[in-house]
């Protein structure tokens, strides 16, 4: 199918449906629609098992989206459609080189849109001779007889009133939603992988060469192979060390600790768990250094193989140590968006050192956890869009002695109808803001709605 036809297509639905509306199910629809379209253009998709992976994850993403619509599955909409997008254009790809390209993609747009004859599909002999074409008949005669048109309506009071007695409601909200909406449709159905992204594309493997594993150079000409393992042994050495004396300390300092000013305990808590946080993504830049070339082949690596192992393993229990003062934290002063998300990058953390086992232990390159890494955090984005967090923090925090009603009630969305039964079940009086905003989005047009306020217990 022609990409004109796709992105013209594309652009005239994103106007229909994001016209004058919210956010709301008209994005979830957006986004299947052009799933679908790729499906029927290229049915041996569904035959690929990675292919239906990312699918599974469009697919979920916009239903969660439709669902309840938050930052997050706004993002995991649009994240997993590019996704699926570019792997469909080249499934040989990586993730990582396919995000930049992404970011480029954008800014590109200005100078690509230009480029008539590569998303027109012409023939490059072809291609001069369709601009003259298009502005000798369409350009040119319509600003001639715009201007003329306006001249002679501003002449005749008869015309003026006929004119505008008739004339269409054009404002700019519709301008800007038809060029925002080819904006997107472009970018999307035209993907340009840019040469130099080939070129790096190409150099990332996960897998050492058998010229890498040959030729074993060291990181620093200037630094011999044996010498560069005795620094690593002191260095990882003095790390095991320093590191099991902050777990101790750390350990016994939480177990002393007592919750008495909450405003103290809490930042003293968020510091700690984003410094340990810190050190352990610190932790796997020091593997990712030592183990990058060489290191990973020479005979006498014995003990620097075990002294990183013994680095990873510590650093997984720093990251339990946090996970466990996290969990108490919690069940002292309830769940927040932010201490969900230290849950979260702490899980990120603990895959991470995972994989830095699996890289050393099985002797993979850098890229190999720059790749893991990066699926990690995209199915980390998908997972975290499924669930409506606002009303899982709720009934949570509401189960405590002491809630926190203007975060429940002010700061969390999706929790409303929630709300409304706990005041209710308590003889307590319902604040006017929070019926007036489930009003609000029980009357939203039925493209900007969400159907947690349609279809949820009243």
């Amino acid at each position: 199918m022609k990409k004109q036809f796709l992105i013209f297509t594309s652009t005239i639905l994103f106007a229909v449906l994001f016209y004058d509306q919210e956010l709301g199910i008209n994005l979830s629809i957006f986004a299947l629609i052009l799933l679908i379209a790729q499906l029927v253009m290229q049915p041996k998709l569904l035959h690929d098992k990675k292919a239906i992976t990312l699918v599974v994850c469009v697919v979920a993403s916009s239903f969660s989206n439709a669902w309840l619509l938050s930052v997050v599955t706004v993002l995991s909409v649009v994240v997993s459609s590019f996704v699926f997008r570019y792997y469909v254009v080249d499934p040989q790809m990586k993730l990582i080189t396919n995000a930049f390209n992404f970011v480029l993609s954008w800014p590109a747009f200005v100078a690509r849109i230009f480029l008539i004859d590569q998303w027109f599909e012409f023939k490059k002999e072809d291609s001069k001779k369709t601009l003259v074409t298009i502005f000798s008949y369409i350009i040119l005669p319509f600003c001639i007889l715009s201007v003329f048109f306006r001249l002679y309506i501003s002449s005749s009071d008869m015309l003026s009133e006929w004119y505008n007695r008739y004339e269409w409601n054009i404002d700019g909200l519709i301008i800007f939603t038809i060029i925002f909406g080819f904006y997107i449709s472009f970018v999307f159905w035209h993907i340009k992988v840019f040469d130099f992204i080939k070129i790096i594309d190409k150099k990332l493997n996960l897998n050492f060469t058998k010229e890498q594993e040959i030729n074993q150079k060291p990181s620093f000409n200037f630094i011999p192979i044996d010498f560069e393992v005795r620094s690593g042994i002191i260095t990882l050495v003095s790390l095991n060390c320093m590191l099991l004396f902050f777990v101790i300390v750390f350990n016994v300092e939480n177990a002393q600790q007592t919750i008495q000013h909450i405003s103290e305990y809490s930042s003293r808590t968020h510091s700690q768990i984003y410094l340990i946080i810190t050190s352990v993504f610190l932790a796997m830049v020091v593997v990712l250094f030592f183990f990058k070339d060489a290191l990973n082949f020479i005979k006498n690596n014995t003990w620097l193989l075990r002294l990183t192992k013994i680095w990873i393993g510590l650093n997984g229990f720093l990251i339990a140590s946090a996970f466990y003062q996290n969990s108490v934290y919690i069940n002292a002063m309830g769940l927040t968006y932010k201490r969900l998300g230290v849950y979260l990058f702490l899980i990120i953390c603990l895959i991470g050192l995972v994989y830095s086992f699996l890289k050393i232990h099985q002797k993979r390159t850098n890229y190999y956890l720059i790749d893991k890494m990066s699926w990690t955090i995209f199915y980390s984005l998908i997972f975290c869009s499924i669930f409506n967090w606002g009303n899982i923090m709720t009934n949570f925090n509401l189960q405590k002695d002491t809630v926190d009603w203007n975060y429940l009630a002010s700061d969390l969305t999706g929790n409303e109808k929630t709300l409304i039964d706990y005041y209710k079940k308590q003889n307590m009086e319902v604040p006017e803001f929070l019926l007036n905003r489930l009003k609000y989005y029980e009357e939203l047009p039925f493209l900007s709605k969400q159907l947690y306020y349609e279809f949820s217990e009243k």
